[in-house]
């Protein structure tokens, strides 16, 4: 068989019971669709493989990409290729314009921000667009795309580091003066403790003393040592909110019987109901379990909302407290007093440091950071505070605590 038959022979392949006839020329075709295809895939691989390096900048990505265009054209050996972002330009070495030139915008956000170009740098025989495949009209567009897309990823990640950096900064601008804090507070707590624990101690004695026993100057003592009892529960008060606002305040957590608790400060509150007049009934369910919390902790925040209810009940009235089981995981604890109830608009303000209700018109007394302390010591131990009242009709404080994961006292 002669050449010149061999290049004009023809396959046969029956497919479906149709012959398909496959000439020379047309399986040549075939093959040079295919390479041209492999290059376009391996361009947009490469350009992927960039984005995996998080190291690169978007500039040193764009260097890179520029140089992987040319080899994805028909005519790799006469392609030139640019890109133009923001007036900054990157370009083969080889660049120049030319008549023979695509060229596709690059948007980013909706906003065009740069153009993509491709030229040959001599005629080429005519196809689809001047000298370029159907194809490569469809490359050169998908490109752009993924530079856009690549441009506003790193924009998004240039912004995330520097807010980063600045959250970072602040941080510890943040730890700092928060340190800050705790060291001045230290310092003046001693500087107030030291003076005020002699105080007591002084006093204390004093009031012991048999040669003064009954006296006015007995009673003078005793009344500087309630004052500066009173003010040394105040400092500490005011140490555990600022330790409690920087997050240095720790607490001891562990299963707690509440019902015994409960029943000790029965007994803690009894001289105190007593000095206002009213009485304090208990209402709990013996059955109640264990919760998870600090028992000294816990006995502070108690002793403040039934002070407070002794403080606010008219004389003769009770105060009752309520332990209950909320649900299967919690209990809750209630502290009802009938004194004269808060204002709804005032209700949120509570929890507030610095906030007191006044009463009966007096001016109210102290630094108004107990239920601020109380709702932080609460919140320390997982649970939550919070108060219901209504005008006339008393005040009710709540507070929640989870019950501790041995299910017993």
């Amino acid at each position: 068989m002669s050449d010149a038959l061999k290049d004009k022979r023809a396959s046969n392949i029956d497919v479906a019971g149709e012959a398909i006839v496959i000439t020379h020329d047309d399986s040549r075709l075939l093959k040079r669709d295919l390479i041209e295809r492999v290059k376009e895939l391996n361009c947009l691989y490469s350009i992927s493989r960039l984005m995996e390096n998080h190291d690169y900048t978007l500039y040193q990505i764009l260097a890179r990409v520029v140089d992987l265009i040319p080899p994805a054209w028909q005519y790799p050996e006469v392609t030139a290729a640019r890109i133009i972002i923001n007036k900054r330009r990157f370009q083969t070495n080889n660049f120049r314009e030319t008549l023979w030139e695509q060229k596709e915008a690059i948007v980013v956000n909706g906003k065009e921000v740069g153009s993509l170009e491709v030229c040959y740098l001599r005629k080429k025989p005519p196809a689809y667009e001047g000298s370029f495949l159907k194809e490569e009209r469809t490359l050169i567009h998908v490109l752009a795309e993924r530079l856009g897309s690549i441009i506003e990823h790193k924009n998004a990640e240039s912004s995330l580091q520097s807010l980063y950096r600045r959250e970072k900064k602040l941080r510890k601008k943040l730890q700092k003066e928060m340190q800050s804090r705790v060291d001045f507070s230290r310092k003046l707590i001693h500087e107030l403790k030291t003076p005020l624990t002699s105080l007591m101690a002084t006093s204390q004695y004093l009031s012991l003393l048999e040669q003064i026993q009954g006296s006015e100057l007995a009673k003078a003592a005793c009344l500087v040592w309630e004052g500066a009892n009173r003010l040394s529960s105040r400092i500490e008060e005011l140490h555990d909110v600022v330790k409690g606002e920087v997050g240095t305040l720790k607490l001891n957590l562990k299963p707690t019987d509440i019902v015994q608790l409960l029943s000790s400060m029965m007994d803690e509150t009894r001289a105190l109901a007593q000095d206002h007049g009213i009485s304090i009934s208990l209402e709990v369910d013996q059955s109640l379990p264990a919760v998870t919390a600090d028992p000294e902790r816990l006995s502070q925040v108690l002793l403040n909302l039934i002070n407070n209810a002794c403080k606010y009940a008219p004389e003769g009235k009770r105060v009752i407290i309520k332990a209950t089981r909320e649900s299967a995981s919690t209990v809750k604890i209630e502290v009802r007093d009938h004194g004269p109830g808060i204002a709804k608009d005032r209700q949120r303000l509570l929890f507030k440091p610095g906030y007191q209700v006044s009463h009966g018109g007096e001016s109210p007394s102290g630094l108004g950071i107990g239920l601020t302390l109380c709702k932080m010591l609460v919140n320390l131990q997982g649970g939550k505070i919070w108060a219901e009242s209504k005008l006339g009709h008393g005040s009710s404080f709540f507070l929640t605590l989870t019950v501790a994961s041995e299910g017993k006292k």
